[in-house]
């Protein structure tokens, strides 16, 4: 039971993680479109590139598994893995809807 709870760990710290990495991202394209950040989402949405900002934003997942990797927390960076798999498939159906 001990390392189900791990893993959820991980794959909640994932998912906060990547949801950190495209407010992240989304703050620096704005500043470089010079516009809102809210202007800067809506425009990724409208033009249908929703699933690049998921992508952007899931490189933070990568500093999150080193991290418990290197602290020797196995089974949380498994659930940061399982976390980002899922934004993969996310970003993946965003693709091609």
């Amino acid at each position: 039971m001990k390392i189900k709870q791990e893993v959820l760990k991980g794959f909640i710290t994932g998912i906060i993680s990547s949801i950190i990495g495209v407010f992240i991202c989304t703050v620096i394209l704005s500043r470089v479109k010079g516009k809102s950040i809210e202007a800067t989402f809506q425009l990724f949405k409208a033009e249908g590139h929703l699933w690049m900002l998921l992508a952007l934003g899931a490189i933070a997942n990568l500093i999150v598994f080193f991290l418990f990797l290197k602290k020797d927390m196995d089974y949380r960076a498994r659930g940061v893995l399982l976390a980002t798999m899922l934004v993969a498939f996310t970003a993946y159906g965003f693709y091609f809807l």
